[in-house]
């Protein structure tokens, strides 16, 4: 039995490979047409190579922690994987199953990283950058890589291998990086279900219409379902809503640490203090009125 588990899921792992490794090689060569683009428009002035290259350096430190924090969510899915006394069947029907609720999963992940200050500590990392480029995506915290996984937990204890989870999760953010994009328009009908280059601009926008929508990753039915979606009906103001004004990675990384250790020392009982770390951002203690910090992407 545990044979045939093993080459059902080695199937499963080829298949959705071919895919993932598809949208993997379509998205470099994105990426590389939209440089050659924006170095054809003029586009890369001082200060966007600026912050393309500040993106690069902020992705670095994620990079050199992969390994240890893929250890980690992989030796975290056996070990639950280990109570579970069932076991959803290894086949391309259940992948494609599998898939979808990672999908789900990960909606809610994203949306509570907005909602929570202390997720969107790292979050708002993505989010800081004032362009809009296949660099943006790349401006990820290396904390993320030890947090995130435990929300795909739920996907283990209902019977998925965790090999399939792992493809699933593999699939969801490859399929993100191509959307990082302002060379590719509005999609028609394939944006009813699936999130695009037009829906994520939406989600990296600081103005008031954008703010806290479409949080989808490869599909934008549960931003349709849960009221989290917003159609791009003009270009959007990237970054956040107070920007960082700096290209410096480590200020980068760290600056949404430092405003949250400020307001904590500003704490006046263990009420505001815990306030500060899972209230939305933006929270202020005995107001009614909340500033709302974007959210923004993701």
């Amino acid at each position: 039995m545990t044979e045939i588990m093993e080459d059902l899921v080695a199937k499963a792992e080829e298949n959705v490979g071919l895919v993932i490794a598809g949208i993997f090689i379509f998205s470099i060569g994105l990426a590389v047409v939209e440089f050659l683009w924006e170095w054809h428009k003029n586009k890369l002035t001082k200060r966007r190579l600026g912050e393309m290259l500040s993106s690069f350096m902020v992705f670095i430190p994620a990079q050199l922690t992969e390994k240890a924090a893929t250890a980690v969510f992989i030796g975290g899915f056996f070990v639950l994987d280990s109570f579970i006394p069932w076991q959803i069947p290894v086949n391309g029907w259940t992948t494609l199953l599998a898939i979808l609720v990672i999908d789900f999963l990960y909606y809610w992940e994203h949306r509570w990283e907005h909602e929570i200050r202390l997720l969107w500590s790292y979050h708002s990392i993505h989010h800081s950058s004032p362009i809009y480029n296949y660099t943006t995506a790349l401006r990820v915290s290396f904390i993320d890589n030890f947090v995130t996984w435990v929300f795909f937990l739920p996907a283990i204890a209902m019977g998925f291998h965790p090999v399939v989870v792992l493809i699933a999760i593999v699939f969801i953010l490859t399929y993100q990086f191509w959307i990082h994009t302002e060379l590719i328009q509005k999609m028609g009908w394939f944006e009813l279900v699936f999130n695009s280059p037009s829906h994520h601009r939406v989600h990296h926008g600081s103005d008031e219409l954008y703010l806290d929508k479409n949080y989808g990753a490869f599909l934008i039915i549960w931003d349709r379902m849960f009221g989290t979606f917003q159609e791009e009906v003009f270009r959007p103001t990237y970054g956040l809503t107070k920007q960082i004004e700096t290209i410096n990675p480590v200020k980068v990384h760290f600056f949404e640490y430092i405003n949250i250790f400020k307001d904590l020392r500003k704490a006046r009982s263990v009420r505001e203090f815990f306030g500060y770390l899972f209230k939305e951002p933006g929270w202020i203690p005995k107001q009614s009125e909340v500033v709302k910090e974007p959210s923004g992407e993701n």
